[in-house]
């Protein structure tokens, strides 16, 4: 199939059945976010940053873990004055509609950064600056905090104060962990309780700063049943991504899509990481520890479809590729269909994972004619994350401008008459994560992302800016199109 990328948005009246908001539970929600275990104070500093500063402290991502409860959320570090990369809190500890204290997962200590690591930073045009302000000498709390517990060196499992064995994992063994400096989003594995995320190992700030900190690594942690109750996190994996990946761009690894091969193993498992940066899509052989990757026309942003209203009322650009895989359901030879999007652009394609995992067609060896197109969603219809339901076949995601979740049957061709409306809400706004869990329900949330993302005016501490929602799938699906045909009881 040959594959015409456009660059422009045809309007198109559409008609279609929307679902009642009423099934949507909004489930927690925060102005400003607390923390159990704070390290530091606001008035206390990291090299020449504040080591907090609320108003910059914005919720990217979220995952929830129903065997032990934990919701893990991520924090977007393209500001300074941002304590963690990665929290967590126990959800079944919460009333709905609350604001829950956050803690640093997977433990107190690996999220915090250090004033050395500002002591140089490379600028937009590539070149090495020495920060004069990187050692201030009003850094009570680095003083204090490094001097009792890091001393510049990293912890083995097992030897941080207060932390209790972990068991129960397979024949996985706990790694050393290594610092967590910057995460976008994750992926909670329900099948074998971990949680997987790349860390960028980098931090930009204000788009003119950029402090490479550490190499981008994909890190596993197990989630025990009881986790909630030890707060104890064991990393079984560690690994860094290889010469050969980064060398394409080694920022901006974004979702992560699991994609297990037949059989009970927690190890048959191969995984796609979408880079939303630099436009190309990493394959991870679990068993093998081996990379490799792919890059595709399809994967590009559209420049034209990359300019974006947020709220009505602020514009900004996203010029992002490819940005997240859904997989369908496996053949007889259990192949399925990934199904990915960019983020600048209204298309949704297609390629077999048999492809993606086939190493020696990566990067340029493929038939072009591998990847797909299967339709597109409707102008202004960008989105960054979508999922599929294995019990309905319905693709669901969220869009970046219209307030609304939408859904899609992935037996029927994909044209905005056969795509419908699972939310609509003026309260709801740019969510860039979406999933299904084991109990049925259907995860959503609303940010303020691209606000933050590509301005530097601080948040209102007085408004609310980051929810979370849920919705049992066969209710969010109960009278639009998407429910045509399957029995909703």
């Amino acid at each position: 199939m040959k594959i015409i990328l456009v660059g422009f948005c045809v309007f198109i009246l559409q008609f279609t059945a929307g679902n009642s908001n009423s099934f949507v539970e909004e489930v927690f929600k925060w102005k400003k976010v607390d923390y159990e275990n704070f390290s530091g104070t606001e008035n206390s500093f990291v090299g020449p940053y504040k080591y907090s500063i609320p108003e910059n402290e914005h919720m990217l991502s979220m995952g929830y873990h129903p065997a032990s409860g934990l919701m893990i959320v991520t924090f977007l570090r393209t500001r300074p004055g941002v304590p963690i990369t990665l929290g967590a809190f126990c959800a079944n500890e919460y009333s709905l509609q609350s604001s829950p204290k956050i803690w640093k997962f997977p433990n107190p200590y690996v999220n915090d950064l250090k004033a050395a690591d500002f002591e140089y930073f490379t600028d937009i045009e590539g070149r090495t600056h020495t920060n004069p302000v990187s050692k201030n000498p009003y850094n009570q709390w680095e003083n204090s905090f490094y001097n009792r517990f890091q001393k510049n060196q990293f912890y083995p499992f097992g030897q941080f104060p207060f932390q209790r064995d972990v068991v129960g994992f397979g024949n996985e063994r706990p790694v050393n962990i290594q610092r967590i400096v910057s995460v976008f989003h994750i992926t909670v594995d329900e099948r074998c309780n971990r949680v997987f995320f790349v860390d960028n190992g980098q931090l930009t700030y204000n788009r003119n700063e950029t402090y490479a900190i550490q190499k981008p690594a994909l890190v596993v942690v197990g989630l025990p049943a009881n986790g909630c109750h030890i707060r104890n996190f064991p990393v079984l994996r560690r690994v860094e991504f290889p010469d050969h990946v980064i060398a394409k761009g080694s920022d901006g690894f974004v979702h992560i899509t699991l994609d297990y091969q037949p059989g009970d193993s927690c190890d048959d498992l191969y995984l796609y990481i979408a880079n939303i940066f630099y436009n190309y899509l990493t394959v991870y052989d679990y068993k093998q520890n081996d990379f490799w990757t792919f890059e595709h026309e399809t994967f590009l942003p559209i420049t034209a479809e990359s300019f974006f209203v947020f709220d009505k009322i602020f514009n900004y650009q996203l010029n992002m590729g490819i940005a997240s895989v859904a997989l369908g359901y496996p053949d007889d030879n259990g192949d399925k269909t990934a199904f990915y999007n960019t983020v600048a652009g209204t298309g949704q394609y297609a390629v077999s994972t048999k492809v993606l995992r086939d190493k020696s067609k990566s990067d340029v060896y493929y038939n072009p004619n591998d990847f797909e197109i299967m339709g597109y969603r409707g102008c202004n219809r960008q989105i960054v994350k979508s999922v599929v339901d294995y019990t309905t076949g319905v693709m669901f995601y969220s869009e970046l401008q219209s307030n609304q979740i939408r859904c899609w049957n992935i037996s029927k061709p994909l044209n905005p008459d056969n795509i419908g409306v699972v939310y609509d809400s003026e309260d709801y706004k740019s969510g860039v994560q979406i999933f299904v869990d084991s109990l049925g329900y259907l995860w959503f949330h609303t940010t303020y992302v691209p606000f933050v993302y590509s301005s530097d005016t601080p948040l209102n501490l007085n408004e609310v800016t980051y929810k979370i929602y849920r919705v049992k799938v066969l209710d969010a699906i109960r009278g639009t199109i998407c429910g045509e045909g399957l029995q909703i009881e």
